[in-house]
Order: structure tokens, then C-alpha cells, then sequence
């Protein structure tokens, strides 16, 4: 006859049979069963041929990082906290979608000086979203460290509004300034681009909700689409930078003396 399994052995094949690997995974399901079991849920809907693999790690903390890194891989990224095993318990990503944002706030604006001197021109043709003249003043100066001055002056005298780099320069070679444009001033229609971390944290952030992932899935790789085309934009403005900032104010320059702006 078959030797009868020991008591521990037992208990092992039923953690397993629960998806529950280790003690450490036992006293989280049963303290925290609720979320537990929403996780769950949330391997087996997005990451179902993972799940197995998932939910066989020994910690809550390895399924939690190991489910973003996956999930990062097919949808679009998560906070890196979930990613570095920093998460307390299941309980912090089921409550709402951990995403990620890209918007400029406040702070980082303020930190335009210090940004590549490309995207501190490009900035510079743009009207400031805060209204501020001091650091107006700050970054024209920077500015005069990379182009003539009298460039850097000709460019403030009257700066891009989003919807007038819209008028002037959508479906010109110029177009991804529109976009910088757009992003500095928060109307991108894209919820990673538009939103910074202060808004973030100030908002309610997405339910765990296949129209919302999907959703969120388009605009993540809208964004990235996005942010690539500044990045090719800004390599091409410093691969001369005088002469192709020039050549941009001037082209600016141009397209408001044949009427290409509404009024007002």
C-alpha cells in the first residue's frame, strides 16, 4: 500500500491546488483574501497564459512585480514600485490601475533650464502655461548660450499659442513642435501626455476595467509614437542648432506674414 501522505505534504498539495505556494502566500490570502482573490482575477483576465508561472511565486510581493513586468510587456508600463517587489500587499494594485504620466507640471517647467537645448528652444517658441515672466527671462537667457541673442528675441517677441502652432504648422516638416506645444499646455487628448503626478495624485486613478486598459493600451502607444517624433525633431534641430532655429523662426515668420493665423 501506498504510504500515507504526512500532514504538511497534504497542506502543500492544497496551497498549490489554490494557487497559494508558500506560507508567506497563505497568511496574505487568508488575512487579505478579498484582494487576494481579485488578483486573481486580474492575472487570469490579462495575463492568462501566465497565470501558472504568476501565481506559483512564493511572495506576494514576486507575483505582484512579476504580473507588471509581464503585463508592462503586452499592455503598457505600471509604477515601478509594483515592478520592484515594493508593493505592501495585493491590495495596492487591485484598488485602481498603477499607471504611469508623463505631463510636465509645475516643477519640471520650472526646470526647463536644465532640460537638452533643444527643448529649451523648442519651449521658447511656445507661450508659457504659467504666465510667469521671471522664468520667461531665465530661459531666454539660457537659451542665448546655444543661438545668436538676437534669434533668442525675434522668437519671444510673439510666441506659439497651441492653436496657432496648429494654424501655422500642422502638415509642415515643423509639425512636431504642434505636439510639444500641445503637451505643454495639457491638450494633447492623451491622458499620459496631459497628466502629470500632482494631478495624478489629486484624481481618481482608472478602475481595473478591460475598456479602460484597452483604452489605455492605444494611447500609451500613441504617446510613445509621440515622444519618439521630438525626439527625431530635437536630434535634427541640434544637428545644426543656430542655423535650423533659425530657419524655424524664420519659416514661423514667414507663415504669419502671409495670414496663415486667425485673428484675435
Amino acid at each position: 500500500m501506498p504510504e500515507k501522505a504526512g500532514p504538511l505534504l497534504a497542506l502543500a498539495e492544497k496551497l498549490l491546488a489554490r494557487s497559494i505556494p508558500s506560507l508567506s502566500s497563505l497568511i496574505a490570502h487568508i488575512s487579505d483574501a478579498e484582494n487576494h482573490a481579485a488578483f486573481v482575477e486580474l492575472v487570469k483576465r490579462y495575463l492568462p497564459e501566465r497565470a501558472r508561472e504568476i501565481l506559483q511565486l512564493r511572495t506576494p510581493q514576486s507575483q505582484i512585480a512579476e504580473f507588471a513586468s509581464r503585463f508592462e510587456d503586452r499592455y503598457f508600463p505600471l509604477e515601478d514600485a509594483f515592478k520592484l517587489g515594493e508593493a505592501e500587499g495585493y491590495g495596492d494594485i487591485t484598488y485602481r490601475i498603477p499607471v504611469i504620466v508623463m505631463g510636465n507640471s509645475y516643477e519640471d517647467y520650472h526646470e526647463v533650464t536644465e532640460w537638452r537645448p533643444a527643448a529649451m528652444l523648442m519651449t521658447y517658441l511656445i507661450e508659457n502655461p504659467w504666465n510667469e515672466q521671471d522664468e520667461n527671462v531665465a530661459l531666454a537667457e539660457a537659451c542665448d548660450e546655444h543661438v545668436p541673442q538676437e534669434l533668442v528675441q525675434r522668437a519671444g517677441e510673439r510666441r506659439l499659442s497651441p492653436g496657432e502652432a496648429h494654424r501655422l504648422l500642422d502638415g509642415t516638416r515643423y509639425e512636431p513642435l504642434v505636439s510639444w506645444a500641445d503637451g505643454l499646455h495639457y491638450c494633447t487628448n492623451n491622458f499620459f501626455l496631459d497628466t502629470d503626478y500632482e494631478t495624478l495624485m489629486n484624481s481618481i486613478p482608472p478602475d481595473w476595467t478591460r475598456e479602460n486598459v484597452d483604452e489605455l493600451t492605444t494611447q500609451w502607444k500613441q504617446a510613445e509614437a509621440t515622444q519618439e517624433k521630438w525626439g527625431d525633431f530635437m536630434e535634427w534641430l541640434e544637428g545644426d542648432l543656430p542655423g535650423r532655429f533659425e530657419e524655424l523662426v524664420n519659416f514661423i515668420a514667414q507663415r504669419r506674414g502671409n495670414g496663415e493665423e486667425a485673428p484675435g
